[in-house]
């Protein structure tokens, strides 16, 4: 890691963290309490109504809630279709399953007019929902996974019920069209008529409305999210009823453990009582595990989300979801951004994992899959990465099986199945699955082994290499995220003749031993978006050292502002030059008695910190050297493209018909009124003011209810005129990459691929935030081919809104209804503002 800002804030973090976390024994080992328990455990999540049918016969109980065609209602799905399928999922290697809430459900809300499907809205916490089946059918499961020695995980929900009441403009409503009951059927949850002063008094609910500013913690902890009724987790006779509710599931089926829905949302006291508590729930299991979800976005090189997240394991959880290693696995693996990133976070994750169990994944039920847009090697990589990392794995249901829609059904008669059965055991990703878990269980470094950082980028995509080091053993691993091969001599703390045998190559890699050199050097060339896991082996190799010579005439940290001529000297008879471990950047350079020059172009570069290495090739290849990687900064000044205001009020559609939807949360937040384009060097800063900029769900991205579709044309390249899930093309004009650009997630993709309902190739996802009220976009030189002009260039700014649940662009009717747009057809253009820019 660079020892620049973010390497001087980890010293500081690591500081912090040990004090904080005193208590534990300082191990080389993490998770040592865990050892031959649930830190050997990997997870397999499932959505019920989603995986599989068992029992047709229970599909349909109201005429209403039920139609797969539908992704807002139930499929049918069920806890027998599990049972006929753990031959299947224990074919990959999984210890267990996690499956969403069994119980009795709200079927179907009028008010947003979507489905209880999914299971977190209770209508009776110890009941099975008759959609999933009977309490038999719950043992059965219970039993056949235990039977298999698999364990059961069951997700549950104490923050809130479901959306039976509201307080609309200040008065009380009650869902009187809420299908099966306009309340919940189980006491005291169904005390929840604010108008009957008997229940009022009861407080079983806080009594608030709907939750409007994330950031306000009084409203996080008793304010309704999303609509869903707030349960009063201070009132003792509610604390009582949950715990005997859940510990029911205990006694009954036998689960293993929960999942904790929504935990961030429930005072952190409640969990004291509820797990640790004398008739708590840890008082009936000793071997029980409990995992939270909290939810908080982690900024790169910052760690007050992680800090937050592990104070729960002094509130009674002994394990919690790691959003922050997902959301760094996705902007790194995925988006293409500084492997740095997810250097910084393994590192705070050693001092954690001392503390308490973290369960890793790279996706879930609540957001987009990881392999939606993506090459399956990149989700390979993902999956390497996190099957070879401390904690406990999750691999979300359908990942197996190249599944991008979040909540799309694995049986054929489900939604989003195109009527096809996905339980084929030879899929190639399904195999991948099985042997990287057999890996995983067959090197306790890789569940129980201390990270060590040697190197990261810092600029970008590239190499990551790093060590596991348990007390059985000690591994090296490379890792290559960018799209193409890197090349990099680095300095270990290896002994020379140190050999590293290849033992697993995730997707492609290195298939020979690297034998370090004198003074701990280790060369490499990584061929792209390869994962390579290495052993050090007991035998020492024999280390050459070559006699060439080579120098430059750069200093470390030395700024380039302008064109710069490079000097060097060397006895070898070819020099080639690289810039920041590009091997495709490859100068190959003859010198003439004994000197060579090459030169620095910085508006062919990003701003910021990049690398030099210099390889020298003497009478033979053997005798062959590398500089050490030379560090110097680009500094460019902003220059400003093009500029356009654009009128306010005219966020109406292309016809002037589009109404934005009814929840009190959308306001004017897809009106355009200015937008421009800067350059630095080959970088571009696109920036947009919104009328409206809203934090309502607390986007980490720093704005919410508008997505930006951003077309970027070259004239010098031919791409299309297909806006993708837009529903719109242009004759005359075509682009040649888009960016996506939401609240929480970023792309930008290559026209290459992309069609009418398809993005094309994803090349990374460019840092999005909020500065003064300005949405701004980096898009990184490296992404558009690195032009030294943009002269000619458009950028076409288009808004509209994403339903990240359901992974997909909010859909257009003519009647708004909460979450759908309205004044138009399904077919209509999905844009309701957009801004043309003419770059100079």
């Amino acid at each position: 890691m660079a020892k620049g800002f973010g390497y001087r804030k980890l010293l500081v973090l690591l500081s912090t963290l040990l004090l904080l976390l005193s208590s534990v024994v300082a191990l080389s080992d993490v998770l040592t309490q865990y050892k031959g328990g649930w830190a050997d455990k990997v997870l397999y999540m499932i959505m019920i109504d989603r995986f599989n049918d068992g029992d047709p016969s229970n599909n349909n109980q109201a005429n209403v809630e039920y139609d797969p065609r539908d992704g807002a209602k139930y499929s049918g799905g069920d806890l027998k279709g599990i049972t006929d399928k753990i031959t299947y999922i224990r074919g990959m290697g999984i210890d267990g399953i996690w499956i969403t809430p069994p119980v009795a459900n709200q079927w179907w809300d009028p008010w947003v007019n979507y489905g209880g499907y999914h299971g977190y809205w209770a209508r009776d916490f110890k009941k099975v929902d008759e959609h999933f089946g009977t309490l038999a059918d719950y043992k059965a499961l219970a039993d056949a996974l235990h039977n298999n020695g698999m364990k059961l995980i069951q997700d549950i929900v104490v923050n809130h019920v479901g959306n039976y009441f509201r307080f609309r403009n200040g008065k009380f409503e009650l869902n009187t069209g809420s299908i099966p009951t306009s309340a919940p059927t189980q006491y005291p949850f169904n005390l929840n008529n604010y108008n009957d002063p008997a229940q009022k008094e009861k407080a079983i609910y806080h009594w608030t409305p709907d939750i409007t500013n994330y950031s306000d913690p009084n409203q996080k902890l008793n304010y309704q999210m999303s609509g869903l009724d707030d349960l009063n987790t201070e009132n003792p006779e509610v604390v009582e009823a949950l715990i005997d509710a859940y510990s029911y599931w205990i006694k009954e089926v036998g689960v293993d453990g929960f999942r904790v829905d929504t935990a961030m949302y429930v005072p952190k006291e409640f969990f004291d009582k509820f797990f640790k508590g004398e008739k708590g729930i840890f008082s009936l299991r000793k071997d029980f595990i409990a995992f939270g979800e909290t939810w908080l976005s982690g900024k790169p090189l910052e760690y007050t989300s992680d800090m937050e997240i592990a104070s729960y394991f002094d509130h009674g959880f002994n394990s919690m979801l790691d959003f922050t290693l997902m959301e760094e696995i996705r902007r790194v693996i995925k988006g293409g951004q500084p492997t740095e990133f997810l250097a910084y976070r393994m590192k705070v994750r050693n001092e954690i994992l001392k503390k308490g169990l973290l369960v890793t994944f790279i996706d879930n039920h609540d957001m987009e899959r990881f392999g939606k847009g993506v090459t399956p090697n990149i989700t390979m990589q993902a999956l390497g990465f996190l099957l070879t990392l401390p904690g406990m794995p999750v691999i979300y249901y359908g990942t197996e099986q190249y599944f991008e829609e979040t909540r799309a059904s694995m049986f054929k008669g489900g939604w989003g199945s195109f009527g096809e059965d996905h339980f084929n055991t030879n899929s190639d990703m399904y195999r991948f699955i099985r042997e990287a878990i057999e890996f995983r269980k067959a090197h306790p470094a890789t569940r129980y082994g201390e990270v060590n950082i040697l190197l990261s980028e810092v600029r970008g995509a590239g190499l990551l290499v790093y060590t596991l080091k348990s007390s059985e053993e000690e591994l090296f691993i490379i890792m290559n995220t960018a799209n193409d091969a890197r090349i990099s001599n680095f300095k270990t703390s290896y002994e020379p003749g140190t050999t590293l045998e290849p033992i697993y190559n995730a997707t492609g890699g290195i298939s020979s031993p690297i034998v370090v050199k004198e003074e701990g050097y280790i060369t490499v060339r990584i061929p792209a978006r390869t994962f390579t896991v290495f052993a050090i082996s007991k035998d020492k190799s024999e280390v050459y050292k070559p006699t060439t010579k080579v120098s430059v005439n750069i200093k470390p940290s030395e700024k380039v502002t302008a064109l710069k001529e490079i000097l060097g000297e060397t006895d070898a008879r070819t020099v080639y030059v690289y810039f920041d471990r590009k091997a495709e950047s490859e100068q190959k350079i003859e010198p003439k008695n004994g000197k060579f020059s090459f030169i620095i172009d910085p508006f062919k570069l990003d701003p910021g910190e990049h690398v030099l290495l210099v390889r020298a090739v003497g009478k033979n290849v053997r005798d062959t050297v590398y500089t050490e990687e030379i560090k110097f900064i680009v500094e460019l000044e902003k220059k400003l493209l093009a500029e356009a205001k654009d009128p306010a009020d005219d966020d109406i559609g292309p016809n002037g018909t589009y109404i934005y939807p009814t929840d009190a949360t959308f306001k004017r937040q897809m009106d355009i009124l200015e937008a421009k384009v800067e350059s630095i060097g080959s970088t571009l800063v696109i920036s947009v003011k919104p009328r409206d900029l809203t934090k309502s769900w607390g986007p980490p991205n720093g704005f919410d209810h508008v997505t930006y579709q951003i077309f970027i044309d070259d004239p010098n390249r031919k791409g299309t005129g297909v806006l993708p899930m837009q529903n719109y093309a242009f004759d005359n004009w075509d682009w040649d990459w888009e960016i996506f650009a939401t609240g929480w997630l970023s792309a930008i993709y290559t026209a290459q691929g992309s069609a009418k309902d398809k993005f094309g190739v994803q090349l990374g996802s460019p840092e999005v935030f909020v500065e003064d009220g300005w949405v701004k976009i980096i898009v990184k030189g490296d992404w558009i081919g690195n032009p030294s002009s943009f002269s000619g260039w458009t950028v076409y700014v288009t808004s509209w809104d994403y339903d990240g649940i359901e992974s997909k662009f909010r859909p257009l009717q003519q009647e708004p209804k909460a979450y759908i747009m309205g004044g138009g057809n399904p077919t209509d253009p999905l844009i309701m503002d957009d801004v043309w820019l003419e770059l100079e």
